[in-house]
């Protein structure tokens, strides 16, 4: 048998056969380790088959030669009988070989049954492994079609893909190579707004505490040298027991210490913690809504417990320090009151006569107690400041965005476009917009000095084309020229700043490190960005190139749809932003509608300042005074002519502090809004006619409500008070 190669019956498969190689390969590698054992088996079991048959042969060929022998041994027999029964030997030992050649012929016959059967088991599970065989390789046949057709259809798709890759390469080559901006988060109005806001209360911050600490010294004086004042008969029997003035200075320094620091703590937990958060609730309708960090400042409480001890236990010391200084007898005997003196109206006959007599003892009163008229005065006239600067932040700052966009910037929206679209968007701007004013915004240096700062450039295609678009007017008011060539129109804010007066030069550079060298031909009201105006002209002759036009000013037409034109035109393709002048304005508004908020504040302080100077100032004039008032109670004044008789003193310095209140406000709002500044926003600083008002009616206000206070007060002084006399 040739190896390497099976044959039995009908079955002949040659395993060195290419084709049948292949045809095994097809088969899944399960099936085809399957065959090839089933085959392998179906051959030993041939050869052992094959074995047993050339075996059965041998035996049957020396079966048929014993038998021959047995036949010629059986005619010996019976030719010799006599020569069996002579040699019975040599027969019984003929018959063993027989009979061991029987058993040995038995014995290969049932191996040839068992190699027969082995043979048939194999054969059949050689069939089977045939059909499974031939089953797998229809479903392979089945799978290459398949893969066929799904080859087919793939290399279809990755023609057609590739073929959209090769046209959006060539979409890409014919690209210009895209202009490029960097730009930080201070060019975000979001970021800008929140910026601008924080700097305001921050500055406000700075100013105002020191005018309330400068009030607070004075009511802490007022009231300290008042309580000392009452107490001179106890220090001057301290003093006559002995007491050193040390130890009776204790006792007041230790009641006004302990004072100030209780309201220290109070005044910190809500200075840090309540009124933070109060104005945080603005900030968070209009930012995002996080929460505020509460942080404790050990130098803020430090200095607050320093300037609180030195406001009273300061004064105290002071009071102290000038009653101490007389002796113990002077000290136990009341103070004489101050001599009447005439005053200078008196020396004006013919408008002293007019007055009434009520009238003229109030006016004498004022001036006599010149220490109270003068803190009545700064008390009033502090509130009145406050309430004015209050006023006026949100007069300069909340109006800013309505003075922008109603006054100066005019137009309804400003868009930007590709540079290369230039063409194509003048078609479109004739076709949606009743007007425009072509321009190139870019961001160049301002270079003053040693320092540079950023600013945006107009450069404007036609300058006479701006008048729909921009009004250039001066701080004033006053209408400017359009800049001639080499000349610039500048914002008030880069002037002020950055120091570019008018008809100087200046020196703006680009991020190629190029020059404009421009003369200051005007310098315009502008709150919002720092701008300066140039001639497309000027820009060329400097630049040595062309100017690309990447933007302009718009105005729809009267009796379109500004939204939905402004839609149309922001949908192009080659239009990359379009701001809304209106929508800017409502934006700006709302974010600093949290001046309101500020504002609130300033009017609470300032009513509590009012409240509490005048309340302990004429609680001090009604304690000193509780004899003179219950001596005319007696004579029989009324309820509203005694308290008119007190109080017509508190109307008068109100009037006199509401008139220096508004000059010192004045001052002061111009000296916080000069401290208040931000880089993107200009502010002018203003305060409208109704903040006047305001400030005025909120001031007497103020007074009428501790007048009410007093008036019970007054009701309450019992005339027998006018009988005890001072010994």
């Amino acid at each position: 048998m040739q190896a390497n190669r099976l044959t039995y019956s009908r079955y002949d498969f040659d395993m060195s056969n290419s084709r049948a190689l292949s045809m095994l390969d097809m088969l899944p590698a399960e099936q085809r380790e399957m065959l090839i054992a089933a085959l392998t088996q179906l051959q030993e079991a041939h050869d052992q088959l094959q074995a047993a048959r050339d075996e059965v042969a041998a035996n049957k060929q020396a079966l048929a030669q014993r038998q021959s022998e047995l036949d010629a041994n059986r005619r010996a027999l019976e030719a010799g009988r006599t020569e069996l029964e002579n040699g019975r030997s040599q027969y019984e030992d003929g018959l063993k070989e027989y009979n061991a050649s029987l058993e040995e012929f038995n014995k290969g016959k049932k191996e040839y049954e068992d190699s027969l059967k082995e043979f048939q088991e194999g054969k059949k599970k050689y069939e089977e492994g045939l059909a499974e065989y031939e089953k797998g390789l229809k479903e392979y046949q089945e799978g290459l079609e398949d893969y066929q057709s799904g080859r087919k259809e793939f290399d279809d798709k990755i023609s057609d893909a590739q073929k959209e890759i090769d046209d959006a390469e060539k979409d890409i080559d014919d690209i210009k190579h895209p202009d490029t901006f960097l730009l930080d988060r201070n060019t975000n109005i979001g970021y800008a707004c929140f910026e601008n806001d924080s700097k305001i209360v921050e500055q406000v911050a700075r100013v105002f505490p020191v005018f309330f600490i400068l009030v607070a010294a004075l009511v802490c004086m007022t009231t300290m040298s008042r309580m000392v004042e009452e107490q001179r008969t106890q220090i001057g029997v301290f003093k006559a027991l002995g007491y050193s003035n040390l130890s009776i200075m204790g006792k007041f320094l230790f009641y006004s210490g302990t004072a100030a620091i209780i309201g220290c703590i109070i005044g910190y937990a809500l200075g840090t913690f309540f009124f933070p958060r109060i104005i945080w609730m603005t900030y968070k309708l209009m930012y995002i809504p996080l929460d505020i960090p509460y942080m404790f400042d050990h130098v803020l409480a430090a200095a607050a417990v320093i300037v609180s001890l030195l406001c009273s236990v300061g004064t105290t010391w002071i009071a102290c320090r000038y009653e101490l200084g007389e002796t113990a007898a002077s000290l136990m005997r009341p103070k004489a009151p101050k001599a009447g003196k005439r005053v200078l109206l008196e020396y004006v006959p013919f408008l002293w006569k007019r007055l009434k007599f009520l009238h003229k003892v109030s006016i004498r009163n004022i001036l006599r107690y010149k220490g109270r008229l003068f803190m009545m005065i700064l008390g009033i006239g502090g509130c009145t400041a406050l309430l004015l600067t209050g006023f006026g932040i949100k007069d300069s700052i909340a109006g800013f965005a309505d003075v922008q966009y109603e006054e100066i910037q005019i137009s309804d929206a400003e868009i930007s476009f590709k540079s290369s679209a230039e063409k194509k968007m003048r078609s479109l701007l004739d076709e949606k917009t009743d007007n425009y004013a072509l321009l190139n915004s870019s961001s160049w240096d301002i270079i003053y000095g040693n320092k540079v700062k950023s600013i945006t450039l107009k450069t404007v295609e036609d300058l006479s084309q701006l008048a729909p678009h921009m009004v250039f007017r001066s701080m004033n008011g006053e209408p400017l020229e359009m800049p001639q060539a080499g000349e610039a129109l500048v914002s008030h804010s880069i002037a002020e700043r950055y120091g570019a007066e008018l008809g100087e030069e200046i020196i703006l550079r680009n991020d190629e490190m190029k020059e404009l060298h421009l003369k200051v031909a005007g310098i315009f009201e502008n709150h919002v960005y720092n701008y300066v105006f140039i001639s497309a002209d000027t820009y060329n002759a400097q630049m040595d190139s062309d100017a690309e036009f990447n933007g302009a000013f718009i105005n729809f037409p009267k009796n379109a749809d500004k939204g939905k034109t402004a839609a149309v035109i922001a949908k192009n393709k080659n239009v990359t932003n379009l701001t809304m002048f209106s929508d800017a304005k409502v934006r700006m508004g709302n974010m600093m509608s949290s001046l309101d908020y500020i504002v609130l504040l300033i009017i609470i302080c300032a009513a509590g300042l009012a409240f509490i100077v005048i309340y302990n100032l004429t609680n001090i004039n009604i304690t000193e005074r509780i004899r003179e008032i219950a001596t005319i109670k007696v004579l029989g004044f009324f309820r509203r002519e005694s308290s008119a008789y007190v109080l017509r003193e508190n109307i008068v310095l109100t009037a006199i502090g509401v008139i220096c209140g508004l000059g010192l406000g004045i001052l002061l709002h111009k000296f916080v809004m000069h401290q208040i500044v931000v880089d993107l926003v200009d502010f002018r600083a203003r305060i409208e006619p109704m903040s006047f008002v305001y400030s005025i009616i909120l001031t007497f206000v103020f007074t009428f409500v501790v007048d009410l206070f007093m008036e019970i007060k007054l009701e309450r002084i019992n005339m027998a008070e006018s009988l005890k006399s001072v010994d």
